[in-house]
């Protein structure tokens, strides 16, 4: 593999990072499903990557999966549901918003600690 594939690889893991920070911080309902969304897209872009990189024709198929339903089917469902309720209102967390990124946070250093020496 090359270095140009390692690199793209490494943008969409970043991608991924930074928009499960983005379903972190959302405060408003109709802001977390496209944040959702958003997160369904770059996993999806993430798979098909590894698909042509690894020549693995079965992943586009997933890609495609993620993409049709987790990224347009869903947010478009809950969007629906949220006109016709009528709910358009905040979203209540339990701990602050500071707090909560401090965990994210917490967990993805974890994440890294115990990944690194695996993958060495």
């Amino acid at each position: 593999m090359d270095r140009l594939a390692f690199d793209v690889a490494h943008l969409c893991a970043g991608a991924l990072v930074l928009a499960s920070f983005m379903l972190l911080y959302q405060d408003r309902l109709a802001g977390l499903i496209n944040t959702f969304a958003v997160h369904a897209l770059v996993v999806s872009i993430s798979v098909a990557w590894q698909a042509h990189i690894q020549s693995a024709p079965h992943l586009y198929v997933t890609a495609a999966i993620a993409l049709g339903i987790k990224a347009l089917i869903i947010p478009l469902a809950l969007h629906r549901i949220i006109r016709r309720l009528g709910i358009h209102r905040t979203i209540e967390p339990v701990v602050s918003v500071g707090q909560t990124m401090l965990a994210g946070i917490g967990l993805v250093a974890l994440s890294v600690m115990v990944m690194v020496p695996v993958t060495a």
